[in-house]
């Protein structure tokens, strides 16, 4: 196995892990929609997380989730 084989195989992981987490929020999003007493708030701890950061390094950073999250495939 190459460098190459082994960086695609921790991509693959890497974007599955994310696929996952992307999918429970939204999961968790319509939990709260459905039942608001259920003791779960995922809006607040993402308002939360948001609101950590702020200036030139939350622009950084929403710029670098955002190519994490929309990658382009050069397939």
């Amino acid at each position: 196995m190459n460098l190459n084989d082994a960086m695609s195989a921790v991509q693959g992981w890497a974007r599955a892990a994310m696929g996952l987490g992307v999918s429970l929020i939204g999961l968790f999003l319509v939990v709260q929609v459905i039942y608001p007493s259920s003791g779960i708030d995922i809006v607040s701890n993402i308002g939360g997380v948001v609101g950590k950061f702020g200036g030139l390094n939350g622009l950084i950073t929403l710029l670098v989730l955002v190519a994490i999250m929309n990658p382009r495939s050069n397939s």
